[in-house]
């Protein structure tokens, strides 16, 4: 089980993931809600929890402040909720190690979707920490060949396959790639390949590379010297008409205006 805290000025909103949220189902349960950064920085420090999903803009300290002092501190994965207004901090939670971030209004399928690959991350994490203390324990005596030669089967080889695949989406984003090319590079059949991932993420694969090749994208809005068109081109989509009509649907905007809005704070 993962556990979560969520950290939201805003009640309505904090409430509604807490309710909202079929936690149980992505294998989750919240164990702390805060309404400010500073108490966000305390809860965290007692419950130590897996996951933290955290407003930016937060009265007594921000969102960015509580990272900050979370860094070094506790080995949390975070996620980010953010206005168009506060892009620039989610920038910079980007640079303290945040896994990923959400623009407000939040869109439940891309709200479930970043939790369950934050949670893969997680167990990755955990994975690697297990073999760590395996490694420990061969030096040590402590542990016998058999539980040596088992230990790579109590690791779920299907969810290794998923990793892979998302390891492999974020070096090949860029091409026109497809399922079946994943499918390909793992070595397995198209068809249980499609089934896995849609098990393990609640989502398809192409639905999983769109969401990925636009959050590229939006970074690369950012860029005043970069064109549309070249952002089009660098996250996979040789149409940039159908780039504009796949971003505009995912965040609500067209490209042209979303980076519009960034160039005229500057």
């Amino acid at each position: 089980m993962i556990d979560v805290v969520i950290v939201e000025d805003e009640t309505y909103i904090r409430k509604g993931m807490v309710v909202a949220t079929p936690w149980k189902q992505l294998g989750c349960k919240v164990i702390g809600e805060a309404g400010d950064g500073q108490e966000g920085f305390e809860l965290v420090c007692r419950l130590k929890p897996d996951l933290v999903i955290t407003d930016v803009n937060m009265p007594v300290l921000d969102g960015i402040e509580m990272l900050r002092k979370l860094e070094g501190v506790i080995d949390s994965e975070y996620i980010i909720i953010s206005g168009y207004n506060d892009f620039e901090y989610a920038q910079q939670a980007i640079k303290l190690g945040v896994r990923d971030y959400l623009l407000k209004p939040i869109d439940d399928d891309d709200f479930y979707m970043t939790i369950r690959r934050i949670i893969l991350q997680i167990e990755k994490k955990r994975i690697a920490a297990r073999e760590i203390e395996r490694n420990r324990l061969i030096r040590e005596g402590k542990e016998s060949l058999a539980e040596v030669q088992g230990f790579e089967s109590n690791y779920n080889s299907r969810q290794k396959y998923v990793l892979k695949a998302m390891e492999w989406i974020e070096d090949h984003y860029s091409e026109n790639i497809g399922i079946s090319d994943a499918a390909y590079e793992l070595k397995i059949s198209e068809s249980y390949f499609s089934r896995l991932f849609k098990r393990y993420m609640g989502y398809t694969f192409v639905e999983y590379l769109t969401d990925y090749r636009i959050k590229v994208a939006i970074q690369l809005l950012k860029d005043h010297h970069i064109k549309v068109y070249e952002v089009s081109e660098r996250v996979g989509y040789n149409d940039p008409k159908y780039f504009g009509i796949i971003f505009k649907k995912k965040i609500g905007v067209s490209p042209m205006t979303f980076k519009n809005r960034y160039m005229s704070k500057d």
